[in-house]
């Protein structure tokens, strides 16, 4: 969501300069965590269209780009939602490679 309002606020920076270094990192870590943890990360992004997303975010968003004159509303709405789905995404294959980490020190049982 901040890196969202970044997007807003700041007109130089556009959206996919987060979104395509993100989607690399989620592609490339996708070969180095278990298989079943990019499963559940690549399937999370779903979250996106969730109630939270929906009714509060994008309420912040919307006042967000009304407060900055060169600000479009659908353009950086769409942005908050393609951020939100691409954060679990991350999350969840870093929780993986921590989980795989600490297995092969044999800590996990």
């Amino acid at each position: 969501v901040a890196l969202s309002m970044v997007d807003i606020l700041s007109p130089n920076i556009k959206l996919w300069h987060f979104l395509l270094p993100g989607y690399v990192v989620a592609i490339v870590m996708s070969y180095y965590v278990p298989k079943l943890f990019v499963g559940i990360a690549f399937d999370s992004g779903g979250v996106a269209s969730g109630l939270m997303t929906t009714t509060f975010v994008l309420a912040f968003a919307h006042g967000a780009a009304d407060a900055v004159e060169n600000a479009s509303l659908l353009a950086d709405g769409f942005g908050l939602i393609s951020m939100v789905a691409l954060t679990p995404i991350i999350a969840l294959q870093l929780l993986g490679a921590a989980f795989q980490f600490k297995a092969k020190k044999g800590g996990a049982q």
